[in-house]
């Protein structure tokens, strides 16, 4: 089954109060062949603006799932069909994402966004991002500790901290969204999944390829320059003291092939509260290439106290 989309929505909404049929088995493999199916939900009053899942299995803490940049709420069916049990799970569009509905009322600057997100979080849900979803998952978990129960960051960054290399990343986010904004959506995706980081991808077989192409394809490419003006890595605080400082659960997941993110990872573990997990022959994107991998991660959470 196939998750069905809702259209984009002005911020991000944490609604993890199921309400939807289906659902599927896992497998053991890291490649879910059936995907559970979500219905599409209202976060914000504005439109239907996510997916909802219902509870599964033996239930669990609600989950509020983030996608990443170019992504869709679908792109978490994979690592639900590998959890044997979870709550009420709730995939939101992340701003700037989605059908095209006109970039107006989005969060105008990076602390907007996470305040947003922070200020609907679901008391006890477990929190989970990817790669700009994990961006903005850290950066609202820590505006409001203890809120989660846990947050998983799959890929996640947690700023930059040196001033030229922020120089530089705005330079480049910049262009990005000049590109988005003035040419071809087809040959920003296509120059997009060209990137070295996403190498990994390349070897997948083009049916696993050709659904997250496809939710590519069909964004609003004007609405998704907020993802590099307003929520690019340059706009985003470094926040290595605040995870240094922070007490509570925070689990890092990387593929072991993605060696930027992983030795950063690496760098920031500091156990009980900060843990960080690699995946054996895994690129950048895991929710793809290992969703086995991250249910497990999201399983193992469920558990700790």
């Amino acid at each position: 089954m196939t998750a069905r989309r809702g259209g984009a929505g002005r911020g991000l909404s944490g609604r993890a109060d199921g309400g939807a049929s289906g659902g599927a088995s896992s497998g053991a493999s890291g490649h879910a062949s059936s995907p559970p199916e979500g219905r599409a939900g209202d976060a914000t009053g504005g439109g239907p603006s996510g997916l909802s899942f219902p509870p599964k299995g033996a239930g669990g803490p609600p989950l509020l799932l983030l996608h990443g940049f170019l992504g869709s709420p679908s792109a978490w069916g994979a690592v639900l069909a590998a959890l044997p049990r979870h709550g009420p799970a709730w995939c939101p569009w992340l701003p700037g994402h989605g059908p095209a509905r006109g970039a107006s009322a989005l969060p105008a600057s990076w602390d907007e966004a996470a305040q947003a997100l922070a200020a609907s979080l679901p008391a006890g849900a477990l929190l989970a991002g990817y790669s700009l979803g994990a961006r903005l998952a850290l950066a609202a978990t820590l505006r409001r500790p203890g809120r989660a129960s846990a947050t998983l960051l799959v890929g996640g960054h947690v700023g930059l901290a040196d001033q030229a290399e922020r120089t530089a990343r705005l330079a480049q986010d910049a262009a990005r969204a000049a590109a988005l904004r003035t040419g071809s959506l087809a040959a920003f995706v296509a120059a997009w999944e060209a990137l070295p980081l996403f190498a990994t991808q390349r070897a997948l077989p083009p049916a696993q390829q050709a659904p997250q192409r496809a939710a590519r394809l069909a964004h609003d490419p004007q609405a998704l320059a907020w993802a590099f003006e307003v929520a690019g890595l340059a706009q985003m605080p470094d926040l290595r003291q605040a995870v240094a400082a922070a007490r509570q659960p925070l689990r890092f997941l990387t593929g072991e092939l993605d060696t930027r993110f992983s030795a950063l990872a690496a760098s920031l573990a500091r156990p009980p509260w900060v843990a960080h997990g690699l995946v054996p022959g895994a690129g950048h994107n895991l929710l793809l290439e290992a969703p086995a991998a991250v249910a497990a991660s999201l399983a193992a959470l469920m558990e700790t106290p």
